[in-house]
C-alpha cells in the first residue's frame, strides 16, 4: 500500500535514519543524492528493476539464487547495475561507475552501513515515498538543489552542500536576450562550460523550446562539470527529461576543455550561458594554465606592453572561464554568429587600478568588440549569496561602438520582484514583465534615463555600473539646490532690502 507524501519526503527522512540510530551526520548528501539517480532511473524506466524488496525488486528470482537479507540481493543488483540499464545512445553507460567508487556516490557502502532492519525501511521510504513517476520534466533539475537545500536546513554536513543556485528567472532573462540573435538559426546548441546539475542547460532548452519564435527549431544541449558525482545526476536529468540531442563531458573546464574545438571539432555554439563559481581559486592549476596561454591554447591570451603573459589573481577563477569563452567565440577553425550570457560577481568589472592584471584584462575583452552589454542584478538574487551579480552579453551577431550598462535596481523603475519562494538569503526575481522590459532596454539603442547609459570603452579599464547611472541624478540634484538655494537667498536679499528702504 502506498504511504501518501510529497516527492522530496524521502530527503529527511533517510537522513534522520542516519542521524539515529547511527549518528551520522557528514556527507549525509551523497547517500541520499546516490539512492535518489537510482530512483529516478528506474522510475523513468530507464533501469529494469524497482525497490521492492518484498517482491526480489522486480527481477527473475534465479538471479538472486539462494540469498535471503536484502542488502546481499540489493548489493548484487547494484553491482550489477550496467546489465540493467535502458538508456539512449546520448547516455555513457559507464557514468554508473560513479555511483560505485568511493570518489563517487559509494553506495555500496551505505547498503552495508545499515542493518537489514534499516535498510528494508530505507527501501521502503524509496519505494512509497520517492515516487518520480508522473513528475513533470521542466521540473527534475530543481530536484538537486531541492535536495541540498532541505538537508541544509537540517544542519548536515557533506561536499556537496554550501552551493548557491541560478534561479530560474535569471536564466529566462539571459534566455530572452538571446532570441533575437538565434531565433533565424536551423538549430540552436547551447553549451555550459560550467554546467554542474543541468538547472541552465534545461531552463535554456525549455524556454527556447515553449518560445513560438524557437519551438520548432532542433536543440541541442552540451555541457563540461568537474565534479563526478554532478555530472552523473546531470547526465541522468538531461536523459529523463527527454531531451534527443546532448552531450555532457567530464573534466576540468580550464585545462583540459572537452569542446575548445567546437562540437564533434566542427561546428561552435549558438548559445553558451554560464554562472562560474565566484571566488574559487585555481592556483593548483596555474603552471598547466600559463602553459596553455603560452601555446595560444584554451584562453583568450593577454600581455602587457612587455610581452609578458597577464593573469588574473590566484584566488578567482571567473576571469579565466570569461577568457576561455571568447577562446571559443574567436576560434577561427569552425567560428560562426554566437550570443553569451555569463553571470560573474561585480568584482569583475570594477576592481583594480590601471595597472592591475584585471584592469589589463578589461581592456583585451573591450578590444574585441564582442561584449554588447552588462546587466547588474539586484542583490539577494541567489540561495547562500547575498552579493551584486552581473550579466556580461557577448554577441557576435551585431557590431556596436559602445557598451550598454543597465542597472536593475535604479531610482526609476522596479524591474524586478520579490520572489515567491524566497529562502536562504534568495529574496528577489524576475518576472515576465521584467524580463520583457529589461530585454527591451538592452536592444535599444538609445538610452533609457536613469536606467540604461551608452558607454564609450575605448579609453577605460573599468565601470562603476551603479555611479555612471546614477550620476544624473547627482547632477541633477546639484542643480535643484543650487537653484532652491538661490531663491532663498534672493528672498532673504528683497526682505532685508524692504526693511532699509523703509
Amino acid at each position: 500500500m502506498k504511504v501518501k507524501g510529497k516527492v522530496g519526503d524521502f530527503f529527511w527522512a533517510y537522513g534522520d535514519i542516519l542521524r539515529s540510530p547511527y549518528k551520522i551526520t557528514n556527507n549525509v548528501d551523497l547517500r541520499v543524492l546516490g539512492f535518489m539517480a537510482i530512483k529516478l532511473l528506474c522510475d523513468n524506466k530507464k533501469l529494469n528493476f524497482n525497490f521492492d524488496y518484498k517482491n526480489n525488486f522486480g527481477i527473475d528470482k534465479h538471479f538472486f539464487k539462494n540469498e535471503k537479507i536484502t542488502q546481499e540481493k540489493f548489493l548484487k543488483i547494484i553491482k550489477n547495475i550496467k546489465n540493467f540499464v535502458n538508456v539512449s545512445k546520448n547516455f555513457k553507460v559507464d557514468n554508473l561507475d560513479i555511483l560505485l567508487d568511493e570518489q563517487g556516490f559509494n553506495i555500496l557502502r551505505s547498503i552495508k552501513e545499515l542493518s537489514n532492519q534499516d535498510f528494508e525501511r530505507v527501501l521502503d521510504i524509496y519505494q512509497n515515498l520517492a515516487d518520480f513517476k508522473n513528475f513533470p520534466k521542466e521540473e527534475y533539475k530543481d530536484l538537486y538543489e531541492l535536495t541540498i537545500t532541505r538537508l541544509q536546513d537540517k544542519n548536515y554536513k557533506g561536499d556537496l552542500l554550501g552551493q548557491y543556485f541560478t534561479q530560474s528567472s535569471i536564466i529566462h532573462l539571459m534566455c530572452e536576450i538571446a532570441i533575437t540573435s538565434i531565433k533565424n538559426k536551423n538549430k540552436i546548441a547551447i553549451y555550459d562550460p560550467t554546467c554542474g546539475s543541468g538547472s541552465m542547460l534545461l531552463e535554456s532548452y525549455f524556454y527556447f523550446k515553449n518560445n513560438s519564435k524557437t519551438k520548432n527549431k532542433q536543440i541541442e544541449v552540451y555541457g563540461q562539470e568537474f565534479d563526478k558525482r554532478v555530472y552523473l545526476l546531470c547526465n541522468i536529468f538531461l536523459e529523463i527529461s527527454g531531451i534527443e540531442h546532448y552531450n555532457i563531458a567530464y573534466g576540468d573546464t580550464l585545462i583540459n576543455p572537452a569542446f575548445i574545438n567546437g562540437i564533434n571539432g566542427e561546428d561552435s555554439f549558438d548559445f553558451i550561458i554560464a554562472n562560474p563559481p565566484f571566488g574559487v581559486d585555481w592556483k593548483h592549476i596555474y603552471n598547466d594554465v600559463i602553459e596553455l596561454m603560452k601555446q595560444n591554447k584554451n584562453f583568450l591570451v593577454v600581455k602587457d606592453k612587455k610581452g609578458k603573459i597577464v593573469t588574473p589573481k590566484k584566488s578567482d577563477g571567473q576571469f579565466l572561464f570569461l577568457l576561455h569563452i571568447l577562446k571559443l567565440l574567436l576560434n577561427e577553425r569552425n567560428r560562426k554568429d554566437g550570443f553569451v550570457a555569463v553571470i560573474t560577481s561585480s568584482t569583475l568589472i570594477s576592481n583594480g587600478g590601471e595597472n592591475s592584471s584585471e584592469c589589463k584584462i578589461r581592456r583585451k575583452i573591450f578590444d574585441t568588440g564582442l561584449l554588447k552589454a552588462i546587466i547588474e542584478q539586484p542583490k539577494a538574487m541567489f540561495t547562500n549569496a547575498d552579493l551584486t551579480t552581473h550579466i556580461w552579453i557577448f554577441d557576435t551577431t551585431k557590431k556596436q561602438n559602445y557598451l550598454k550598462i543597465l542597472k536593475v535596481d535604479n531610482k526609476k523603475e522596479q524591474m524586478y520582484i520579490n520572489h515567491p519562494n524566497p529562502r536562504n538569503k534568495m529574496k528577489y526575481a524576475y518576472s515576465k514583465e521584467n524580463i520583457k522590459k529589461i530585454a527591451r532596454y538592452i536592444k535599444l539603442k538609445k538610452e533609457i534615463e536613469l536606467v540604461t547609459k551608452n558607454i564609450d570603452i575605448s579609453n577605460i579599464c573599468s565601470i562603476n555600473i551603479a555611479s555612471e547611472i546614477e550620476k544624473e541624478i547627482k547632477n541633477n540634484v546639484d542643480i535643484i539646490t543650487v537653484i532652491n538655494n538661490y531663491k532663498k537667498h534672493a528672498n532673504n536679499f528683497c526682505e532685508l532690502l524692504n526693511k532699509e528702504i523703509w
